[in-house]
């Protein structure tokens, strides 16, 4: 059976077709179905994606899952690929590709106490004047273009999740640039068949990222400062180590924040979504809105495992071992087996017992900057509802075009147009 979700097709995430295809999923009577181009094994129920991100069974492997989805062998013929490839060969393996102790040790220094730690209780504190003023930045620069109509990724979304990302590592403001480019090459080269020239800038952008982050660790170990890179080389990383970390929680902490961001507001400036744009007028709406959004509106829509051996899904399904598996996330967080009208935001979700959104992961493995995103995407929303309470999609109905991601769902813009302040 051929699978029918069109991952790649420019109309494959408009809000209608995405919701048709995850009802048509979970309709199927079937819990997975290999994806032809790719080969990839696309699993879709909540209980099976929860299950394997858990990492409890040894027939699951994460060691490929920051591979890129082209496969390698395309890689080794093409020589304009080489240099960079000679350089991402000697990056250990610090988190999403890490297991065991290995990534304890990593899990340990990225939330030791002190510092900037990611810890769910020192966000706040470590964190929050500095997403603050950020936000308030990227809205004065929106203010200040007028009533013209504007992309709202380019001005607002995408300097937010740079400047964000880049003052919690330790990069300078000149860096923020390099930072959009850099992140862009690691998610074309995690979620996109890539062609020959595909493949050079995607390499040589996470070649770069990576040589970035081991120098500002190489500097912090000379001359520690507050950020991030200091904070990881004081609790117990050496300089390869705490450079591969920085890698991935940068590429990680810019693309999906702010593609949940872009999302997040398409909805909320809808003509569905503009109640609760307008009841973020009352603060206490949004801690639970920004937990449906992460759920509905997640701008990481899957994730990549390998099965080491035969994995078995919970209706008795055979994965091959040495198949690679994509985990729909954005389909499992809307099971309706597990969620009551799973296309809809509903604030009763805790109450209902409904489990958690799987757009973080699970077990050990579960997003070392979730906090940080959830501050940052709430942030935002306060700060652009405050501002511009006018705001609207221009058009205000229409055609958004995707970027075609087998693992994030992104706008390639969002215009909008700006009606004034409170």
């Amino acid at each position: 059976m051929p699978l029918s979700f069109p991952f790649t097709q420019p109309d494959a995430y408009q809000p209608e077709a995405l919701a048709r295809n995850y009802d048509a999923l979970h309709s199927s009577g079937v819990s997975s179905l290999r994806e032809q181009t790719t080969g990839l094994y696309a699993i879709w129920k909540y209980d099976d994606v929860e299950q394997i991100l858990k990492g409890a069974d040894d027939s699951v492997s994460n060691k490929t899952t920051l591979n890129p989805l082209t496969p390698m062998a395309r890689f080794a013929a093409n020589p304009a690929a080489w240099p960079s490839l000679a350089h991402l060969v000697t990056v250990p393996a610090a988190t999403a590709n890490a297991h065991g102790q290995q990534h304890e040790e990593v899990r340990r220094a990225v939330f030791a106490q002190g510092g900037l730690s990611l810890r769910l209780d020192a966000t706040t504190l470590a964190f929050g004047e500095l997403i603050a003023r950020r936000a308030q930045a990227a809205a004065d620069d929106l203010a200040s273009r007028g009533g013209a109509t504007n992309d709202f990724a380019a001005v607002f979304a995408r300097p937010l999740a740079a400047g964000v990302i880049s003052a919690i590592v330790g990069f300078g403001a000149q860096d923020e640039w390099r930072v959009q480019q850099w992140s862009d090459a690691q998610t074309a080269l995690l979620g996109r068949p890539l062609d020959r020239r595909g493949q050079k800038v995607g390499v040589r952008g996470l070649s770069d990222l990576s040589r970035a982050c081991r120098a500002l660790a190489k500097a912090r170990a000379a001359s520690p400062a507050s950020d991030l890179a200091s904070h990881l080389l004081a609790h117990g990383l050496d300089v390869r180590r705490a450079g591969a970390t920085l890698m991935n929680i940068m590429a990680a902490g810019y693309s999906t924040s702010y593609g949940t961001l872009l999302n997040s507001m398409r909805f909320l400036l809808s003509a569905e979504g503009r109640s609760w744009w307008d009841g973020l007028a009352h603060e206490d709406s949004l801690p639970d809105l920004v937990t449906e959004l992460i759920r509905v509106e997640t701008g990481l829509i899957g994730w990549k495992r390998l099965a080491a051996k035969d994995v078995r899904l919970s209706d008795g399904t055979l994965i091959p071992a040495g198949s690679q598996m994509l985990l729909m996330l954005g389909a499992a967080n809307r099971d309706p087996d597990r969620f009551t009208e799973p296309h809809r935001i509903r604030r009763d979700r805790a109450e209902r017992k409904e489990p958690k959104p799987l757009t973080f992961g699970t077990g050990p493995h579960l997003c070392l900057g979730r906090e940080v995103a959830r501050a940052e995407i709430s942030v935002a929303l306060s700060v652009l509802r405050h501002r511009f309470p006018g705001m609207v999609l221009q058009p205000p109905t229409g055609w958004f075009r995707y970027d075609p991601d087998y693992l994030f769902r992104t706008p390639v813009s969002l215009p909008v147009r700006v009606h004034g302040e409170d």
